[in-house]
Parts: structure tokens; sequence; C-alpha cells
């Protein structure tokens, strides 16, 4: 049965990759983005081409009223909200004892608070769905920590927590809540790394090999009803053991 799918920042790397698999899926998909337009409207360009039926969205989830007001136009545009998939961030490099406050903040007020506020307005619009699933991509860093990337890391290990904590909130309203958390994955923000960097991490896969986003969103689809899992992790990571 067809859905209402929220992906927040679905517009580019692994994001645009869930988009892509929910719509060939032949659910209902909205697409919040924050700055890229031109990369939103190519999107919806393409998947509407496929007769999927998909709307864009800018918001900057870092502003609270822009987060909190979101699922409401998703819900007005669409006539409800069955599925959100948290998976818009950011990352901002550097050393743990260098970092000024105000980056930190800003990585925190993205990932994590913007996600929290976002996720608490859309609850009223998903207890009213049939089957209620919430999807939040967290991250490897979140999980094993990553040298240089403390706030980000950090934003991401909270939504972990969070994940577990709606869990067991909201499973007796029947909201299937639960994360996966992307090891590394080929997208346009790692494809910037050395080469030294991109083999280190590689090499304490057991795949050997970096990830594609695609996979990542295979998981995700598979997150719309996943039966017995709840306030489940899944690592999406080619077995990194380091």
């Amino acid at each position: 049965m067809a859905k209402t799918i929220l992906v927040t920042g679905g517009a580019r790397g692994i994001g645009l990759a869930v988009t892509r698999r929910l719509a060939a899926a032949g659910h209902r998909v909205a697409v919040s983005y924050r700055a890229d337009g031109e990369a939103a409207r190519s999107v919806r360009a393409e998947l509407r081409a496929r007769g999927a039926e998909i709307e864009i969205f800018q918001s900057d989830l870092a502003d609270p009223k822009d987060a909190r007001a979101l699922p409401g136009r998703v819900g007005e545009r669409f006539g409800g909200l069955d599925v959100l998939v948290n998976n818009a961030g950011m990352t901002d490099d550097a050393s743990f004892l260098m970092m000024e406050r105000a980056r930190y903040r800003e990585v925190l007020g993205t990932n994590l608070f913007g996600t929290m506020l976002l996720t608490g307005a859309a609850l009223p619009l998903l207890l009213k769905a049939d089957a209620p699933a919430i999807v939040i991509v967290a991250s490897l860093g979140g999980v094993v920590g990553k040298e240089g990337q403390v706030a980000y890391a950090t934003s991401k290990g909270a939504l972990i927590g969070f994940t577990q904590w709606l869990a067991r909130k909201y499973s007796s309203a029947g909201i299937a809540v639960n994360a996966v958390a992307p090891g590394f994955i080929r997208t346009g923000m790692t494809a910037d790394l050395e080469p030294k960097m991109v083999d280190h991490v590689v090499g304490g896969t057991a795949l050997r090999r970096v990830g594609r986003a695609e996979e990542v969103a295979e998981a995700v689809h598979f997150l719309l009803a996943p039966g017995y899992m709840q306030a489940t992790t899944l690592r999406i990571d080619g077995g990194f053991n380091r």
C-alpha cells in the first residue's frame, strides 16, 4: 500500500538514494532540502517523469520554526503523513580541542535538535496513520566514534539514543521506530577525502570496499515494515571492526 513519506535532505547523497528507492516502490514522497534548490527541482522532475508523486519543500532544520512547520506543510499537501525518514544532517570536521563552540552548536542544532523538533511536530500526524514508521539515519560514527568528527559523532550517537527512546515511548501507539548507521558510503560528502583516509577506513571492513548509497536506501525501505524489529540500529558498514 502506498504511503506518504517525508525524507529530509532527500535531494542529495544517501537521501537522494532513499527518495529514489521509495518512489520506485510506489510511495508518495515529500523531499525537504535546505539550500540546493536546483538539486531538489532536478530530482522532482526526474521522478515525476517516471510517474512518481513527489513534492519538494525548502526547510532549514537548524531553524526551530522551520523544523516544527515542515510536517504540517507535508500533511497539508498530501493529506497526511505515514512515515518520517530523518536523514538531513551536516558535518564539520576539526580537532576536538581546537573546534569553536559555535561550530559545535551548528552541527548539533541541525543533526540532533532539528531532528528532535521535526519528529515532535510529525508525531500528531503519524499517530493518525495506519502503520506509521520513523527511520533515523544515524552513522557508524555515532556507534564507534570517528577521528576529527567529535561534533558529528556526538550528534549521531545521540540520535541512536533518541531512536531507542522513541521506540519505547510510542510502541504501544503502533509506531515502528528504528535507525540505520551507514559506514563509509560513496557520496558527495566523502568524495573529496584523501586516498589514505579512504584506504584506512576500507581496510577496517570485512568487505574491503566502500558502500553505496543504494545499499543504505534498501535498508531504509526494509524498515518501513520491520515486523519484530523495534528500537534497532542497523549497521550498513561492510563489517567494520576497528
